[in-house]
């Protein structure tokens, strides 16, 4: 009796993927996802802000070799999905919009969708970029644009090689990356759930504001603020040249810096941490807040530090 049931589970088992799914050559079943192509272009002449509305979807955006807006919609989707879908590019006035439709609503049974977007835009100055969407990886790369925010409920940002004036970068839950990323004003991260990284940024000021994930601040030239409720932070700099203020529910601090620091005041509280200090010399106190204060030469560059629980390292990177 048992031996009928297991083969009965089986047949019903393989009856299932034959109603929803297909095997395809590359040895994996497809569930009835087919493959998606959409292709437009537009000319970039006139073009100053640029609008994304897609969906749930991956995205990237970057230069175009000539003077057209190129758009691609790419992937597998489920035939009522890829029946639906509508890639949209259109000019109105002075501003590029961009985006996917599906007009599915609701359904019952097995939907596929994986898609991505590829956006290249003429190498050109632009006021304004904007960005809204579910959930997906999102990539911008050697573009100049003014104004960035994006704004988006789960999915990486990757943000690489970018020239603005101010740039927000917001994620419900999923990781931030800025490289050799500049902005005359101020860049700003804030994720609900993530981890936040940073390499070669130039900026007047960077805040990150993160309700979990660690931060990893590395060769950032700008004054920073940084706050997570649960997190490592560390910042590794060659020199000690911006004020912080550095702050962490429950985990570690660390500052690490290929050259000591020459004139620097250190201001570190924890309700439960300690200081260690692997720098030669530095005058260490504690002042009348009960706080560790660490000084060296007259103390220009102010860092001050907080941790509910956590230790602080400050030393060589």
């Amino acid at each position: 009796m048992r031996n009928w049931i297991v083969v009965a589970l089986i047949l019903l088992v393989v009856g299932l993927i034959g109603m929803f799914g297909t095997f395809r050559g590359d040895g994996a079943f497809s569930f009835g996802a087919e493959a998606v192509e959409q292709k437009q272009s537009v000319s970039g002449n006139g073009i100053e802000e640029i609008g994304l509305d897609v969906g749930s979807i991956d995205v990237t955006v970057v230069p175009s070799s000539d003077n057209q807006v190129k758009a691609e919609l790419s992937g597998r989707a489920s035939k009522k999905y890829r029946d639906k879908l509508k890639l949209q590019l259109q000019t109105e006035g002075k501003t590029l919009k961009v985006a996917v439709e599906d007009e599915i609503g609701f359904t019952i049974g097995i939907n596929i969708r994986n898609l991505d977007l590829r956006l290249e835009l003429p190498q050109q100055q632009y006021r304004k970029l904007v960005l809204d969407a579910g959930s997906g990886d999102v990539e911008l790369s050697q573009l100049h644009i003014d104004r960035i925010a994006l704004d988006t409920g789960s999915g990486d940002l990757n943000l690489s090689q970018l020239q603005a004036q101010s740039i927000e970068a917001k994620v419900g839950s999923g990781d931030i990356s800025f490289t050799d990323v500049s902005a005359d004003d101020s860049i700003k991260a804030d994720a609900n759930s993530g981890n936040v990284t940073t390499d070669g940024v130039k900026a007047k000021l960077m805040t990150v504001d993160i309700g979990s994930g660690d931060v990893e601040l590395a060769d950032t030239a700008a004054e920073l603020k940084v706050d997570t409720n649960s997190g490592d932070i560390d910042l590794l700099q060659k020199t000690l040249d911006y004020t912080a203020e550095l702050e962490t529910g429950s985990g570690d601090v660390s500052v690490l810096t290929e050259d000591q620091p020459s004139s620097a005041r250190i201001a570190y509280s924890s309700g439960s941490g300690s200081l260690d200090n692997e720098w030669d010399g530095g005058e260490h106190m504690t002042d009348g807040d009960d706080r560790d204060i660490l000084t060296f030469g007259s103390g220009a560059v102010q860092l001050h530090i907080h941790t509910n629980s956590g230790d602080l390292t400050v030393g060589s990177r």
